[in-house]
């Protein structure tokens, strides 16, 4: 295929992908982790109780739609009654870990990273991090980019496992805070914990007031003014 045919086929995707994210209870989390933590991890333990507690407020899920930490939080939200949030798996095409083997609510699949990756956090209200490798650095440094730049608005970013994050924390303040190569207000978009309670409560509270406030503040925006136009004499 050509690239101009790529182009029109990632963009047709992108668009069904809004419109499948845009039937999700609002607001939603992005949970992001390692494809290769087995189940009885303790990390995807603690992802599937943290996604089961955001269904039974109200928040959902987005994924990548994976196994791994994606599996569990996925599940999490699947497994249990009296849950008004749901979850999507977003994927990508020609990898090896098939949603028919792991077992998602919903999924969409995708031909290109960038795409996923675009879905996974335009319409996030927070974005939580568990362990993972290379995919899951370069989701959670694009995240902080698109923060820093605006592109993207602030909103929660936890890290959970002190024990993996903090050394990457430690290089980002001796290094890249210390020389001022980020703007500074940057170190502050983190927070890292081991505790899993606690990181919900966080997020909920945080995701709700957020998704609150835009939802009032747009029904402002459209609200029509109720002033009537004075006549010319």
């Amino acid at each position: 295929m050509t690239p101009t045919w790529h182009l029109l086929a990632s963009a047709v995707q992108v668009i069904r992908g809004i419109w499948r994210i845009s039937k999700l209870p609002h607001p939603i989390v992005s949970i992001f982790g390692g494809s290769r933590i087995k189940q009885d991890d303790e990390y995807a333990k603690a992802a599937y109780f943290l996604a089961d507690q955001f269904a039974r407020t109200g928040i959902s899920v987005l994924t990548g739609g994976g196994p791994g930490i994606m599996q569990a939080a996925s599940c999490g939200v699947i497994d249990g009654d009296e849950k008004s949030g749901r979850t999507l798996g977003i994927g990508v095409r020609g990898l090896d870990d098939r949603p028919s083997d792991i077992g998602v609510m919903d999924y969409l699949e995708l031909n290109y990273f960038f795409a996923r990756k675009w879905l996974l956090m335009e319409y996030s209200s927070g974005f939580v991090f568990f362990p993972g490798g290379f995919g899951t650095l370069d989701e959670l440094f694009q995240v902080l980019t698109l923060t820093e730049t605006k592109k993207l608005n602030r909103v929660p970013i936890v890290l959970i496992g002190t024990e993996y994050w903090n050394p990457l924390l430690d290089w980002l303040k001796k290094e890249v805070f210390y020389h001022k190569l980020t703007l500074p207000e940057s170190e502050q978009l983190i927070s890292v914990t081991d505790d899993i309670k606690e990181a919900y409560c966080f997020m909920r509270d945080e995701c709700v007031v957020d998704f609150a406030y835009k939802v009032k503040f747009n029904h402002k925006q459209d609200k029509p003014s109720s002033k009537k136009k004075g006549t010319k004499k």
